[in-house]
């Protein structure tokens, strides 16, 4: 595998968690107790989400 394929991988991981993260955050609203945790987390792996994104495309 390359580093490219690497790359790839890592996004496809952070991009489901990031999915699961924001489905926890959103079921909490609709349920009535909104924690800050979900979002912090998702606000985190978004991020590591878009950096490696922009390492793929340079």
């Amino acid at each position: 595998m390359t580093a490219q394929d690497h790359l790839q991988l890592l996004a496809g991981i952070l991009g489901f968690f990031a999915l699961m993260a924001f489905i926890a955050a959103v079921a909490g609203i609709i349920g009535g107790d909104p924690q800050v945790w979900p979002s912090v987390v998702l606000l985190a792996l978004l991020g590591a989400l878009a950096f490696v994104v922009r390492r793929i495309r340079a």
